[in-house]
């Protein structure tokens, strides 16, 4: 068995596949490394299938739990995560938004040079294969995205509900303008789930230059006396043995998995390690730290009209859906299930819009679980920028032992604050004449909740992650000392190793984080191979 590469990958995720492509295209040994399986189901490949996979007894799936939340009644919270190549990008709702650009410009000014809006643009496009014909978007990048043109009434109904309460209509939520309702993008191409490993993994035949291990358990970093990365310690068909890398060392295991081997390793906050046992080899205070998260509550209606999915779920018509899609990947099971959607703004001197809704034409039970049995629809709201900072802590010093995962939500006013504006936005958008023939009954969160303690005590019961979670590995200037990468997502302290994954952002994006993060990679990729980065693309945007 080959144990010798010029690098060696841990994490198939979103990340992991991207580089894994790109320094195999360079002609690099590379190995790419996940504990999880293979993709190759209907279930990840079926846009609709995500529901399958989105359950707490998905092999697919790792299920993790926040602790019990201080500000949210002390609930534990979902935070389910990929466990299979592409990560979570095989098991998302395959929604395709950038945020906006203040939010890279944030990142350039949070310490990450080069990360600004100008620079990542470029990869932006790079990344995409979009139907969207602007000069903001990409058509010939490796994944597919594309837009619903063919509304439903309900998302019809949200739109026109949106510009009646004023909001303005954009064409491209990832173009010009953020701010208002529009249509939204999601990572799919002629009816199948465009995640990483589909799109840069299995979009060409077996690659001579990389081979994947599956169901690889990871068990630390191997670290030489001089703290260099030397490889990894790995768990491999019944077999513990060491992997080298002659040239780097790279972590892709997200943004729980990510701290975790590293202090697993020895790097991180030395009191912390010490805890547990574990010699600290690189005393990194900031591992582990900064993790922040999109939460939201939902507003959902009933409606005695047959007009949302929740109708798909008769069995004859499951039946035809799945004609179609085995068939020819077509019908309502080939896109995901958010179409349309709204950025808006909390106060009037906010800068870019701090406010998301995600709209699902699906009445849902507990956990997102659609029912065939009533119609209805569903908002999703939350603030896109919070102020509220968690962590990630080891519960042991075993790889196999899930981390605590704290995120602290809604610990400070600000996002109290936005939050209930969010509900206060949502409930009015809800209430407009072009809703008016689909409401029957105010299911969440009643008719009666409309502020004041009534409104907190809902929000304490309703709230739950968008699963969005970044930032546990940041980076930042040489004089942060919570950054654990600088710009070049190098771990500071160690030689060879980098962190590649959302557990480096420094901050939220303001939109969901899948694109940003695939698109971090195609740059990251750029930065190992020392080729020119791609020329920054300076364009006009909207913001206040």
């Amino acid at each position: 068995m080959k144990t010798r590469f010029d690098y060696i990958i841990a994490g198939a995720g979103s990340a992991g596949c991207v580089l894994a492509r790109r320094l195999a295209d360079a002609g690099h040994q590379v190995l790419l490394l996940e504990v999880g399986g293979s993709d190759k189901s209907w279930i990840l490949q079926m846009p609709a299938g995500l529901r399958s996979a989105f359950k707490p007894t998905s092999k697919y799936n790792w299920w993790y739990y926040t602790e019990p939340q201080q500000h949210l009644n002390h609930r534990k919270i979902q935070q389910p995560r990929g466990k299979v190549l592409g990560g979570s990008s095989s098991i998302n709702g395959m929604t395709w938004l950038r945020g906006h650009p203040l939010d890279y410009d944030r990142w350039h000014a949070q310490g990450a040079q080069g990360w600004d809006w100008q620079s990542c643009l470029p990869y932006f496009k790079k990344i995409e294969n979009s139907d969207v014909n602007s000069k903001y978007r990409g058509n010939q990048g490796l994944v597919g995205v594309q837009r619903q043109q063919h509304l439903s009434p309900l998302n019809a109904a949200f739109l026109e509900a949106g510009q009646q309460a004023g909001w303005p209509l954009t064409d491209d939520v990832n173009g010009y303008q953020q701010e208002g309702v529009s249509r939204f993008d999601m990572s799919v191409k002629k009816g199948v789930r465009n995640s990483s490993a589909f799109a840069y993994l299995h979009s060409r035949d077996q690659h001579q230059n990389l081979t994947i291990w599956t169901s690889c358990q990871v068990l630390r970093i191997n670290l030489s006396d001089s703290n260099r990365a030397t490889g990894y310690q790995v768990s491999y068909q019944g077999n513990v043995l060491d992997v080298s890398a002659d040239k780097e060392v790279l972590l892709c295991a997200g943004v729980f998995g990510s701290p975790q081997l590293l202090m697993l390793s020895g790097i991180g906050p030395a009191k912390h390690l010490a805890e547990h046992d574990i010699e600290c080899q690189v005393d990194l205070p900031g591992v582990g730290e900064n993790l922040q998260d999109h939460l939201e509550c939902h507003i959902q209606i009933e409606t005695k009209q047959p007009v949302s999915l929740n109708k798909e779920l008769q069995p004859h018509r499951m039946l035809w859906a799945g004609m179609q899609w085995f068939g020819a990947k077509q019908g309502v099971a080939a896109v995901n299930q958010c179409h349309v959607g709204a950025f808006l703004n909390s106060a009037p001197e906010t800068a870019h819009p701090d406010i998301q809704f995600h709209f699902f034409p699906v009445f849902f039970d507990k956990d997102w679980i659609p029912v065939a049995t009533t119609f209805g629809y569903r908002i999703g709201v939350g603030p896109m920028r919070p102020t509220s900072r968690g962590n990630v802590r080891l519960r042991s010093n075993k790889i196999t032992d899930a981390v605590h995962i704290d995120p602290n939500y809604m610990s400070t006013q600000e996002d109290w604050r936005v939050m209930r504006e969010a509900m206060k936005l949502g409930l009015e958008v809800a209430k407009q004449p072009a809703f008016k023939p689909f409401h029957f009954r105010e299911d969440t969160p009643g008719e009666n909740i409309r502020s004041g303690s009534a409104m907190d005590d809902f929000i304490r019961d309703d709230a739950a992650s968008a699963y969005h979670p970044c930032g546990t590995c940041k980076m930042g200037a040489a004089e942060d000392p919570m950054a654990v990468l600088d710009s070049e997502l190098r771990v500071r302290g160690v030689e060879g190793l980098r962190v590649i994954d959302a557990s480096a952002m420094p901050s939220l994006p303001s939109a969901n984080i899948n694109a940003a993060t695939i698109m971090m990679a195609e740059k990251a990729s750029d930065l190992l191979l020392e080729n020119e980065p791609l020329a920054p693309q300076v364009m006009s945007f909207f913001s206040r």
